[in-house]
């Protein structure tokens, strides 16, 4: 199940993020429904708002991800994107196509962020406005509206 994590060592421009509980992505993975979906619905709330440093082809990537809640080839793709993305500016970065948790801050190797990290913030970049209410982005699905509240009104 996604949560929200205050990792241990703060960054004052994400200094709280979700997280997926589970890996998501290539196997071996353990692909939680509400973690997918989190990941799925990034990659879209992304591509709907690319940045300027996003190449059509890493949109078009992002565009064909299926907010369904089940991983697909479409979904490791867009992982992999992400990864060799940020491999290009933090050369310890893995591409493995996994997403996996972040385990209480927000890198795993010197520079290298955790990909769920990175995921955060390319979406609170594009929704400062809501952000960390990500319930109240249009193409949010139930299943996360769900989670939000859970998470930022402990309801």
């Amino acid at each position: 199940m996604a949560h929200m994590l205050a990792p241990l060592n703060t960054n004052p421009e994400l200094p709280v993020f979700y997280n997926v509980d589970g890996v998501v992505g290539a196997a071996p993975a353990e692909n939680r429904r509400e973690d997918v979906l989190l990941v799925q619905f990034t990659f879209k709330a992304i591509a709907d708002k690319p940045s300027n440093n996003m190449t059509q082809d890493e949109i078009a990537v992002m565009k064909a991800v299926n907010v369904t809640g089940t991983c697909d080839t479409a979904t490791i793709n867009a992982i992999r994107v992400v990864q060799k993305k940020k491999k290009e500016s933090s050369p310890g970065v893995v591409i493995d196509g996994r997403v996996s948790p972040a385990k209480g801050t927000y890198t795993y190797s010197g520079s290298a962020a955790w990909t769920i990290a990175v995921l955060n913030n390319l979406l609170q970049d594009r929704n400062l406005d809501v952000w960390p209410r990500i319930d109240m982005i249009a193409s949010c699905p139930a299943e996360l509206k769900a989670m939000v509240k859970r998470a930022c009104v402990g309801v």
